[in-house]
C-alpha cells in the first residue's frame, strides 16, 4: 500500500478494502501530483457517472468542479468532501499540487454508517465537516490527521467494525448481487415493502432509482470486464461484449457508454490509454 511522498511523475493507486468489508467499501484511492509540474490539461480530472459515494480528503491542494455532463460548473470543492452518486460524467481541476486520499463506499453502506437521506446527495459535492454526524466528524478528522495511508485505512476499517451490526442488516448487498436480474418486484420482496416504497427506499438508502442503480451497476461490471481483457492482452469484440454484459445490442452499449462517460467504448479505451487526465478510469 502506498504512502504519500514527493514524486516526479503523477501517481494514482487503488487498493481494495479488507475481505470482510468489500461488500461495503469498493476501494481506497490515492492521487499524488506533487512536484510533477503538470500541464493545465493534465491537471484536469475526468470521472464517470457512478453509483458510489466517496469521501475525499485533499491533504494538499484544492479541487474545482468544472462540468457535470454538458453543464458547466464553477464550484470550489471542500477540502474534505462527500461526493454523492453521480448520474453524469464530470470534470474537475486540481488547483496547485495535489495529494489526496479517497474512500469509495457502496452508497447503501454510507447510508447505514452515517444515516443521511441519500436522495439529497445525488450529483452533489458537500462539505463532510458540515454534513456528517458526530461519529462521522470524528472519523474524518482522525483520517485527515493520519500520517500514512495505511493509518487512514486502518481508521476507516475500525469504524466499519464498530458499526458492523448496522451494515449486516442491510439488504442492499444481496440486491447488488442480483442486479443483472433485478426487478422492482424482486426488490420490493427483498426490502419487505410495496413497489412505491421500494423506489423511495432506493433513493433514500442508495441515492438513485432502482433503474438508475441497475444501469450503473451494469456499467461498472462492463468496464471491469473490458479492463481485465486489456490486462490479459485479449482482443475486444464489442458486439460480443454487449451480449455478455446484458445490453440489448452493441448500439445500446455505445449509447449508454456515451451517456455515462461522454465517449463511445472504443474512444474511451483509447483516451484512457493516452491521457493522464483520465487517470480515474484506470483504477
Amino acid at each position: 500500500m502506498p504512502t504519500t511522498q514527493l514524486l516526479t511523475v503523477p501517481k494514482a493507486s487503488m487498493w481494495p478494502a479488507s475481505a470482510r468489508w468489500r461488500e461495503h467499501v469498493a476501494m481506497y484511492v490515492m492521487r499524488d501530483t506533487r512536484g510533477c509540474a503538470l500541464s493545465a490539461i493534465d491537471s484536469i480530472n475526468h470521472f464517470p457517472a457512478t453509483p458510489f459515494i466517496c469521501i475525499t480528503w485533499m491533504l494538499e491542494g484544492e479541487l474545482h468542479l468544472l462540468k457535470q455532463g454538458e453543464k458547466k460548473c464553477d464550484q470550489r470543492l471542500p477540502k474534505i468532501c462527500v461526493i454523492g452518486c453521480q448520474s453524469r460524467h464530470g470534470v474537475s481541476m486540481n488547483v496547485g499540487d495535489r495529494s489526496s486520499f479517497m474512500v469509495v463506499f457502496f452508497s447503501d453502506a454510507f447510508h447505514a454508517l452515517f444515516g443521511l437521506d441519500l436522495s439529497t446527495l445525488q450529483d452533489s459535492f458537500i462539505d463532510a465537516t458540515q454534513s456528517l454526524n458526530d461519529e462521522g466528524a470524528q472519523l474524518i478528522d482522525a483520517v485527515a490527521k493520519g500520517d500514512l495511508h495505511e493509518q487512514r485505512v486502518q481508521l476507516i476499517e475500525q469504524f466499519l467494525a464498530q458499526h458492523a451490526a448496522a451494515l449486516a442488516l442491510s439488504p442492499w448487498p444481496r440486491l447488488r448481487r442480483l442486479s443483472r436480474n433485478l426487478s422492482l418486484r424482486i426488490a420490493s420482496a427483498l426490502l419487505g415493502v410495496g413497489e412505491r416504497q421500494a423506489q423511495r427506499r432506493a433513493r433514500r438508502e442508495a441515492c438513485m432509482s432502482l433503474l438508475s442503480l441497475s444501469r450503473l451497476w451494469r456499467a461498472k461490471r462492463s468496464y471491469s470486464a473490458v479492463k481485465l481483457k486489456l490486462e490479459q492482452g485479449e482482443a475486444l469484440h464489442w458486439a460480443q461484449h454487449a451480449n455478455d454484459q446484458a445490453y440489448a445490442d452493441q448500439s445500446h452499449l455505445v449509447k449508454e457508454c456515451k451517456e455515462l462517460t461522454g465517449k463511445s467504448p472504443q474512444q474511451l479505451v483509447e483516451t484512457v490509454k493516452k491521457n493522464e487526465n483520465h487517470w480515474m478510469y484506470r483504477l
